[in-house]
């Protein structure tokens, strides 16, 4: 007998929009309400509508979930106008052509007790070599993406090496403070990887039946973490960029 698990595709992806989401490195916008635009992410939507998702799961925050169906049903009801966020260009785009009800707000980004500054490090040559990993990747973020389809850039983004190489900038960023202050630790395992987990532990909770194919569309930076907890969790079947997007 086949062992039928649940299906999770998970997509990383940039930030379409220039919203203050805490992240260290963020890539230059483009008009992505422009014509050619709109072209490429219906191009997308095309590829992941072959996915056949039962959910669609996006970073937004959990206790907004109300928030988030309302504007899809707005959506649906032709009074929102999509904004140029990519929940809003992807997510709920990719939900209306598959006809769901609602899409699922599975983030968790709150402020922690004891969760150190990092900003006080900046100044140490660690911290100096986590930033400069940084800005190489996003130099070369940008370059790609303003030479290519936002498919063949999606693409490039969700390839192992750039997963590999911002995951980088975390375990560097770990090494960052000293004996007594571990701050660059305390930072990593206290908010980053917990953030990640509880982020996972809602993906887990959106499983209805052995049938489930959830869509997930999440910032690059957290692909590592999740692909890792997805896959070792033995709980999905997991799919990425590469199975839709080629």
């Amino acid at each position: 007998m086949l062992n039928i698990k649940p299906t999770i595709f998970i997509l990383g992806t940039d930030h379409f929009s220039g919203h203050d989401n805490g992240d260290m490195f963020q890539s230059e916008k483009q008009d992505m309400l422009s014509n050619r635009k709109q072209n490429e992410i219906k191009e997308v939507i095309a590829c992941l509508k072959k996915f056949e998702p039962t959910k669609v799961a996006l970073e937004y925050p959990q206790e907004l979930q109300s928030d988030l169906n309302e504007r899809y049903v707005s959506y649906l009801n032709k009074d929102y106008t999509l904004t140029i966020n990519e929940f809003d260009q992807i997510g709920l785009r990719l939900a209306k052509e598959c006809k769901h009800n609602q899409v699922y707000a599975v983030d968790w980004n709150k402020d922690q007790k004891d969760i150190p500054d990092m900003s006080k490090w900046k100044d140490t040559d660690l911290f100096k070599e986590v930033t400069k990993i940084g800005e190489d990747l996003l130099y070369a973020t940008n370059t790609y993406k303003q030479n290519h389809s936002l498919k063949d850039f999606l693409l490039w983004l969700n390839q192992t090496p750039n997963i590999l190489k911002n995951q980088e900038i975390y375990m560097k960023l770990a090494l960052v403070g000293n004996e007594n202050n571990p701050d660059g630790a305390t930072w990593t395992a206290k908010y980053w990887y917990y953030r990640n987990m509880l982020i996972y532990k809602n993906l887990v909770n959106l499983i209805d039946n052995k049938e489930e194919r959830i869509f997930v569309l999440y910032g690059f930076g957290h692909l590592h973490l999740l692909l890792q907890f997805l896959r070792e969790s033995g709980i999905f079947d997991v799919k990425v960029a590469s199975d839709y997007l080629s």
